[in-house]
Parts: C-alpha cells; sequence; structure tokens
C-alpha cells in the first residue's frame, strides 16, 4: 500500500482535489507549510488533528503527484486573487 493511502480525491470535497482523508485538509496545506521550512513534526504541532503518518502520506503524494497538487494551489491562488480584486461592497 502506497504511503499516501490516507490521502482522497472526492467530487464536492475541495474541488475533487487531494485532501487527507476524513479531515477536509488540502494536501496543498502541508506543502505550503512545508515549502516554508516547516518539519513533519512541527506541521504536527501546527496541525494537531492530523497524525505524523497523514502528513508523510501529503508530502508522499505531493512527491508522488506534483502536478496535481500544483495545479490545485494554482488554483487556489487564482481564486484568492480574483476575490480580493472586487470591490468592497458598500
Amino acid at each position: 500500500m502506497p504511503e499516501w493511502h490516507c490521502i482522497s480525491e472526492t467530487p464536492g470535497i475541495n474541488g475533487g482535489y487531494p485532501v487527507i482523508e476524513g479531515t477536509r485538509t488540502p494536501v496543498r496545506t502541508i506543502v505550503a507549510f512545508h515549502r516554508q521550512g516547516a518539519g513533519i513534526q512541527e506541521l504536527a504541532e501546527l496541525l494537531p488533528h492530523l497524525t505524523v503518518e497523514e502528513i508523510r502520506g501529503a508530502l508522499g503524494y505531493y512527491a508522488h503527484s506534483p502536478g496535481r497538487v500544483d495545479e490545485d494551489i494554482a488554483r487556489n491562488a487564482q481564486t484568492l486573487a480574483e476575490l480580493q480584486s472586487r470591490p468592497w461592497p458598500a
């Protein structure tokens, strides 16, 4: 069984992009923290609802399928930019 067995992609949850199964925590979140220098133990402390195994699984999934996670990161960044460009409601 691959180390990323705890990762799921379900239509209607996070746009169908990969999440830690049963948590709705996107793999992109783990990857983003890790890119900023957070180690596995620090991630476990920052996200106490996740196990070390789940964090390793998310990073393993990214190592195996970086394109899928990078697509989610780009989609999320684009959505944020679009929302931030809207005028504030009066």
